[in-house]
């Protein structure tokens, strides 16, 4: 994995977030708006996909659910962010389409390895051959 796709409308927390992870090595592109995010993610096509629950104009999960009617995305994972921490929540990120909900605040380095994972899974699925050889 080696590009990253950060959504959110905090300019703060999306500033500390792209050096975060372009320091863990990363291309990162940052979107302060997810309008403009859904415009330019299909030209750019991230690796992954990173993005706060809550914004203005369409949320996390309405932002999830557009990317996964895209074609480029059937594979890429998605994880959302919130503060908040309650099951409905959770299912509606689920719901989505997310691979993943994620607390805020949460650890860069287990977010790195959770995104790293959920990439070579989708990516380079178990193949089975017929008759288990």
């Amino acid at each position: 994995m080696n590009s990253l796709a950060l959504i959110d409308d905090d300019p703060i927390l999306l500033s500390v977030l792209e050096e975060i992870f372009g320091l863990r090595g990363l291309q990162v592109t940052a979107y302060g708006s997810p309008l403009k995010a859904l415009e330019e993610l299909p030209e750019a096509r991230p690796d992954a996909v990173l993005s706060d629950c809550i914004m203005p104009h369409i949320d996390g999960f309405e932002l999830c659910r557009k990317l996964r009617g895209s074609p480029g995305f059937t594979r890429t994972p998605i994880f959302l962010m919130s503060a908040k921490h309650s099951i409905s929540e959770l299912s509606k990120a689920m719901m989505s389409g997310a691979d993943e909900y994620v607390i805020k605040p949460f650890s860069p380095d287990d977010m790195m390895k959770k995104l790293a994972e959920t990439y070579e899974k989708k990516n380079n699925p178990v193949r089975i051959k017929p008759g288990g050889r």
